[in-house]
């Protein structure tokens, strides 16, 4: 809605010219009528103006003069002069200024002024409709030339010698290189809660909220929980990190990890790739802090293969002996700091060295991927303790019917289709069928070939689809009936799986 305003020193010129158009019908808000233009400048710098209807020759300050200020506060404004007959210099000054029309009191009819204020209002929208055109054409510009930007830093990162091409990264060679290696915190929770697509939406607005902040830096999604960061810096890194800590945590309530080092050319990238990714490994044994700075981490000094060291505890499988060398390895793993990966693999061997022989081997794959996944020590050494657990229970179970697992999932499937627009939960489905939550994964993996929060989602969106052809709910309300707490996530959640909006898949079915 444009706001419109009078100015002319005679009361009836001033109450026939508002009395003349209908403001609301024409899409106008009608600021208000004053004498002169001091009085109405005054108001004019607390309020947006977008048309202006002004007397010439007013006591105080004239016309031309408050239309001169007017443009100065607002240059798009449009401006109808009201003149006398005598007045033709003062009009060819203010049409010379840009004033879009005049008209004269003596001769002043009411379908003409309503003509001149549709002009306006329709100056206005095509003014508006330009404007947002070449918006988009300069974001796309811009997105082709950030993509290209970015293309040329993975050619590097990639260890290609060419770099011929590169100049549009130049000015990464400005100065010190800041490399900032970011990953997303406890994933396993934020999948089992949001879905696998959560996170991509997370770290694309992340992406372009930096881009925002920074106009020559680069910003890199390298995996489904990871972003690459390099910014030109001459101020301490510390500081940008918490900037960009900053710039993360208004974007979203997920909790990142920072590695950082420092590179002094564009062409070193690949080694302050590696650097700053091993820094954010770090968390790995201080899960409490978020900044890392670079480290080299040692490699393994096991000697002896894990399988050699299992071998005494294998037939039958000793709990509490192994418990207590894994205990050992625990605190050895912890004191040396060993790389993070070197970390998991061992502690795969382990589960693999115990129940190898023992065990389905795509139940053993799961169990040693899901060790590959925990995030800090203490995460993966309760994980190795609670996997060996349910190893042992499973081979003490083996004589259990083949049938079993297919009515335990018999069981879950049509409790989830009870209760999938709650807050439902893996551990409570899990504790529904009385078993663990890690085998109830496992399970509901191999018999319905999904995961579990993919398949609770999926029957989300086609219950919001359902809502939205049947129904006249709101957005928010479809959202909060399907089971989704975040009306902004759903919105995209339905438009990455159905290819619309919410609103946008209503109309289409409507037509």
């Amino acid at each position: 809605m444009y706001n419109v305003m009078i100015v002319d020193d005679e009361p009836v010129i001033r109450f026939g010219l508002k009395a003349s158009v209908d403001w609301e019908k024409e899409g106008l808000f009608f600021l208000g009528a004053y004498p002169n233009g001091e009085e109405a400048f005054e108001i004019m710098k607390e309020n947006h103006v977008d048309i202006l209807i002004t007397d010439i020759k007013m006591p105080v300050m004239d016309g031309l003069t408050l239309m001169r200020k007017a443009v100065g506060l607002y240059p798009k404004i449009k401006v109808i002069l009201v003149s006398s007959f005598n007045e033709f210099e003062y009009v060819k000054e203010g049409i010379k200024y840009g004033a879009v029309d005049y008209v004269l009191k003596p001769t002043l009819e009411q379908e003409e002024f309503v003509q001149l204020i549709e002009k306006c209002v329709k100056l206005l929208k095509e003014e508006t409709y330009i404007e947002k055109k070449l918006t988009l054409v300069d974001q796309s510009t811009s997105l082709l030339e950030r993509k290209k930007v970015e293309q040329n830093l993975k050619r590097i990162l990639l260890n290609e010698k060419d770099f011929s091409d590169y100049g549009e990264i130049n000015y990464l060679n400005s100065g010190s290189i800041l490399v900032i290696y970011m990953k997303m915190n406890d994933i396993a929770k934020i999948e089992e809660q949001c879905g696998v697509l959560f996170k991509s939406f997370t770290l694309e607005e992340i992406q372009e909220r930096f881009y925002n902040q920074y106009e020559e830096g680069v910003c890199l999604i390298i995996g489904e929980v990871d972003i690459l960061f390099f910014v030109n810096i001459d101020l301490d890194p510390v500081r940008v990190l918490h900037q960009l800590q900053e710039v993360v945590m208004q974007e979203s309530n997920v909790r990142f990890s920072f590695g950082y080092d420092m590179i002094s050319s564009v062409y070193e990238a690949k080694e302050g790739f590696r650097r700053s990714f091993l820094a954010c490994e770090r968390r790995f044994f201080y899960p409490e802090e978020a900044v890392f700075s670079y480290k080299e981490l040692k490699e393994s000094s096991i000697k002896r293969s894990i399988a050699d060291e299992m071998k005494q505890f294998v037939i039958p499988v000793d709990k509490e002996k192994v418990v207590t060398f894994i205990e050992e390895r625990y605190y050895q793993w912890k004191q040396e700091e060993f790389q993070a990966a070197v970390i998991r693999k061992e502690a795969s061997d382990i589960l693999s060295s115990l129940f190898g022989n023992k065990l389905d081997l795509s139940l053993l794959i799961a169990k040693c991927h899901e060790l590959q996944q925990t995030e800090t020590l203490d995460d993966l050494y309760i994980s190795l303790i609670e996997n060996i657990d349910e190893c042992i229970q499973l081979i003490s179970e083996q004589k259990r019917k083949p049938s079993s697992d297919n009515e335990l999932m018999e069981r879950a499937i049509s409790y989830i289709h009870q209760h999938y627009t709650e807050e439902l939960t893996l551990q409570k489905v899990a504790d529904h069928i009385h078993i663990s939550r890690n085998y109830f994964s496992i399970l509901f993996k191999q018999y319905s070939d999904q995961k579990f929060i993919d398949y609770v989602i999926n029957l989300r969106i086609n219950k919001a689809s359902e809502l939205l052809l049947n129904t006249t709910l709101k957005v928010y309300e479809v959202a909060q009936q399907s089971g989704f707490k975040d009306v902004k996530y759903f919105s995209k959640l339905f438009k990455r799986m159905t290819g619309h909006s919410p609103i946008d898949y209503r109309l289409k079915q409507e037509k």
